[in-house]
């Protein structure tokens, strides 16, 4: 391996002109009128894609960007915005979001982060057999809704980014981290033997068997 030639590409984030342009695209605005508010954007989120996205979202949640029906055009206030305490780093924005989910998303991308960047569908329904993780099919549906992971054509449900990963197994209590271990352990059998997975579920989260079904180890 020591003579494959590589090559070393640098991603840096968008610069004050391309970002401009883009949130001018989003807001259906003149790239002169939105420059004030791209220039605080980069000033935040340093002009990284998904930050920009994130930090986006954050401002018309809270308000602070706002369509204004009868100006018929996107607003927003330039001194509020630039005062607002609203960090840079996307994984407070990321679990400010997470936190006002539903309980049963919270459970899914918490479950979900246990197992890395990307689980099997139907580890996850094995584990929504058991009593304190019935909620997590239930939370599929708005995590996928909510744009936090995507489904890819084998069934696999994946992190749309590791930040979000991250940002979800944040949110789990110190006391939890047992749990963790025992998921993780989980993918790995997965990946071995579908019957192991089961049966280890089984012993951690005391999921009932289906009429008709067995372990086999």
């Amino acid at each position: 391996m020591s003579n494959v030639p590589t090559t070393k590409i640098s991603l840096t984030g968008l610069d004050q002109e391309d970002l401009n342009t883009m949130i001018s695209d989003a807001l259906c605005l003149y790239p002169r009128i939105c420059k004030s508010l791209s220039c605080i954007v980069n000033q935040k989120t340093k002009g990284n894609p998904f930050f920009v996205l994130e930090f986006m979202q954050s401002l018309q949640s809270r308000g602070l960007l706002q369509y204004n029906s009868h100006q018929k055009r996107w607003v927003w206030n330039e001194d509020i915005t630039r005062g607002e305490e609203i960090t840079n780093n996307v994984l407070h924005l990321l679990s400010s979001k997470m936190n006002g989910l539903s309980d049963n998303v919270q459970i899914l991308l918490k479950s979900m982060a246990c197992f890395g960047t990307s689980t099997n569908e139907s580890v996850i329904g094995y584990l929504s057999e058991s009593a304190g993780y019935s909620g997590v099919r239930n939370g599929l549906e708005g995590a996928l809704h909510d744009g936090f992971i995507e489904k890819d054509e084998e069934g696999y449900l994946k992190f749309v980014h590791d930040k979000v990963r991250e940002a979800a197994y944040n949110l789990i209590p110190d006391s939890d981290k047992k749990q963790v271990c025992s998921l993780s352990l989980c993918l790995l059998l997965y990946q071995i033997d579908l019957f192991a997975v089961e049966y280890l579920i089984l012993c951690f989260y005391s999921v009932p068997l289906r009429p008709g079904q067995s372990v086999v180890l």
